[in-house]
């Protein structure tokens, strides 16, 4: 006995007899399938012996499926598109292309450059899964170095030797002025304008923007009357626009255009930028992190 006839059916003989089975014809299907027709007609013998079941009723003129060949044709189908699925998902998943990435980010990354950045995942990788998490600086930092998180948006360069850090974003800070302040009427105003002036500041929860809107305004003598301190710069927009006070926030921040607030370039105040870094682990393995990371990289302006 041929040892092929103890072997188990195999997926090119499933091949093989759906294209029969589609064709109802063994010169087509074997030309469907690139190969000659005596390899094709063995192979659809041996299913049949392994089978122990006639699947195909043939003569010189016909071909045609018996009733158990009509089922056995509409589940070898499914299990050849299923097997195609498999292979698909195993080849995206080593290309980076299927699975899942986590990001974290801190507060006014979320204002515009987060969404941006999940609305081009999304479009370029509908098939990787990005999940997101809100984290204050130092926890976010914590949490891609002990890999809980593939990809953080941080505002500091974190002090690690493994992790990578590289700006994704700096963008200057803006004065965001009640409209109904003598100030709103300019076109931009300077530090100096701002000497006396009711300021709403960053609480020193916000360390890196409290430090640099103080340190600035110490650099150029300029003495803010502070009225008010808090942690959130949409609260504080909050506060603006109800008439409470001035304030420096990030640009992006102004997206929100709250209709009380008048938002002015700040002249001469080069060192009053928001940085924005991507940070990452240089060990991390994760295929589907490696393609969006570079993708992301790409796209920096």
């Amino acid at each position: 006995m041929n040892p092929e006839a103890n072997e188990m059916m195999s997926i090119n003989q499933l091949k093989c007899f759906v294209a029969v089975a589609t064709e109802l014809n063994f010169r087509r299907a074997a030309h469907s399938l690139n190969m000659s027709q005596p390899p094709l007609t063995r192979q659809i013998q041996l299913l049949e012996y392994q089978l122990n079941v006639k699947l195909i009723d043939r003569s010189t003129r016909s071909v045609a499926l018996t009733t158990a060949g009509k089922s056995f044709y509409r589940e070898a189908s499914k299990l050849l598109e299923h097997i195609h699925q498999v292979e698909q998902f195993t080849k995206k998943m080593a290309n980076g292309e299927q699975g899942s990435v986590s990001l974290g980010f801190v507060a006014n990354a979320y204002y515009q450059l987060v969404p941006e950045i999940l609305s081009r995942l999304k479009e370029d990788f509908p098939f990787i899964k990005v999940s997101q998490q809100q984290l204050p600086t130092y926890e976010l930092i914590e949490s891609v170095y002990m890999q809980q998180l593939d990809l953080g948006i941080s505002r500091i360069i974190p002090n690690h030797s493994n992790i990578e850090s590289l700006c994704c974003l700096s963008e200057p800070f803006i004065a965001a002025i009640p409209s109904q302040h003598p100030l709103a009427a300019q076109a931009s105003i300077c530090l100096q304008h701002l000497d006396n002036q009711p300021m709403i500041m960053y609480s020193i929860a916000w360390k890196p923007f409290y430090d640099l809107l103080t340190q600035t305004f110490e650099k150029a003598d300029v003495k803010p009357n502070y009225v008010m301190y808090e942690g959130n710069t949409v609260n504080i927009q909050s506060l603006v626009n109800a008439g409470l006070g001035i304030a420096l926030i990030p640009q992006s921040a102004s997206i929100f255009k709250l209709e009380n607030i008048t938002y002015l370039p700040i002249e001469a105040a080069p060192e009053l930028r928001n940085d924005l870094y991507y940070i990452w682990r240089r060990d991390n393995n994760n295929e589907a992190f490696k393609l969006i990371l570079n993708t992301l990289i790409d796209k920096i302006d």
